[in-house]
């Protein structure tokens, strides 16, 4: 039993770890498009100026800006002079601006700008920063990004895996049986008998059973509501109550909340409803028509087609359990003996999900962060689509 016991914990553990590398491996897919931005200009006013909105625009935008050169895959140059040419452009200042590819430190782009006044530039920045970067770093996508303490950080974790309409379900399940002996019928509570109930010749005391042994559940799981599921399920398990194998076969139907809280992870608890198709007849005389109880499924991405999943069920038999008496002439009587049952089930498997669910504009599955861009009064609003 406590090896049973430590089954769910090992479960949850395995999981976790391959959902990690899943989002290891994809961060390390991702190309880097970190940028260490540099330069100089004509005064002090204006390198605080470019400097600081050169890293508004990357920042904003989905560009990484890194303190450190080293960590950089590209340096972003600007150099602003005068104009040394006002009879063929009539701006004041001219502003050469590079691409440097940090990793074989050769430069990629160059390009010049011309401009007067700073106040032009406020229209003009994201458009030279463009230039430089968008034809050689193509920016992330929203679905690719989330905003940490300023910072763009790639997430790299695709969750339509949990948004489907319709999941296949195929489990590897565990299910521990424990009928609880009923003292009905039996020598003060506990033993079958020979001769009379009130005059027993021979006696021998029964107890509790605890059964395990494998099965397997096959489901259809429809997700009509973004916190709501239902799912119609066949269970087939093996039974052995005295070496006398047979196969449970049972209809079961579930109502889920998927809890969406965590990237990674669904959490479904669910209310659970099962009826039994087959009952051994050499081994019970009565067996309850239904069954009811609840667990918990968690979930982890598994690739584009769905999900892994645990799950751990309660279920609960209405009414008595009644099994023959198996001693025969050693002790016949009584003829049958009456448990309480009922289950405690791990499950372990994969859910294939088809159909994307619709996302609509302002529903739960929008995130909005607000980013206050360093150094800058302006606040940018991104809408992520989860």
């Amino acid at each position: 039993m406590k090896k049973l016991l430590l089954l769910p914990l090992f479960l949850i553990i395995s999981i976790n770890l391959f959902s990690q590398e899943i989002f290891l491996q994809k961060i390390e897919e991702l190309p880097n498009r970190k940028i260490f931005i540099e330069g100089k200009a004509v005064n002090n006013r204006q390198q605080d100026y470019f400097y600081t909105n050169f890293k508004k625009e990357a920042t904003s935008t989905g560009y990484p800006v890194v303190d450190d050169k080293n960590e950089a895959a590209y340096v972003f140059k600007f150099n602003v002079t005068n104009n040394q040419n006002r009879d063929i452009d009539p701006n004041h200042y001219l502003m050469k601006i590079s691409l440097i590819n940090n990793l074989i430190n050769s430069e990629i782009i160059s390009f010049d700008f011309f401009f007067t006044t700073l106040e032009e530039m406020d229209q003009n920045n994201r458009y030279v920063f463009f230039n430089a970067v968008s034809g050689v770093i193509p920016p992330y996508t929203e679905k690719d990004m989330v905003v940490v303490n300023e910072e763009v950080i790639v997430q790299g974790i695709d969750l339509s895996w949990r948004d489907k309409w319709i999941y296949l379900r195929l489990g590897f399940d565990y299910p521990i049986i424990f009928y609880s002996l009923l003292p009905k019928g039996l020598v003060a509570g506990v033993a079958v008998y020979t001769g009379e109930f009130d005059d027993p010749q021979t006696v021998s005391d029964q107890d509790h059973k605890i059964l395990a042994m494998p099965g397997i559940t096959i489901g259809f799981e429809a997700q009509l509501l973004n916190f709501l599921s239902l799912e119609l399920n066949l269970q087939v398990s093996l039974g052995d109550t005295r070496k006398n194998f047979f196969f449970n076969v049972a209809a079961g139907f579930e109502l889920k909340f998927p809890l969406k809280f965590f990237k990674n992870f669904m959490i479904e608890p669910y209310g659970s409803f099962v009826m039994p198709l087959t009952v051994s007849k050499n081994v019970f005389s009565k067996f309850p028509k239904y069954a009811v109880g609840g667990g918990i499924q968690i979930s982890t991405r598994g690739g584009k087609l769905g999900a892994f999943f645990l799950d751990i069920k309660y279920m609960h038999s209405i009414g008595e359990t009644a099994m023959f008496n198996p001693y025969g002439k050693l002790f016949p009587h009584p003829d049958e003996i009456f448990y309480k049952r009922f289950a405690l089930t791990f499950s372990v498997g994969y859910k294939f999900g088809f159909v994307d669910r619709k996302r609509k504009a302002g529903s739960e599955n929008k995130t909005i962060v607000t980013v206050n861009v360093p150094d800058s009064e302006d606040t940018h609003i991104h809408i992520f689509d989860f």
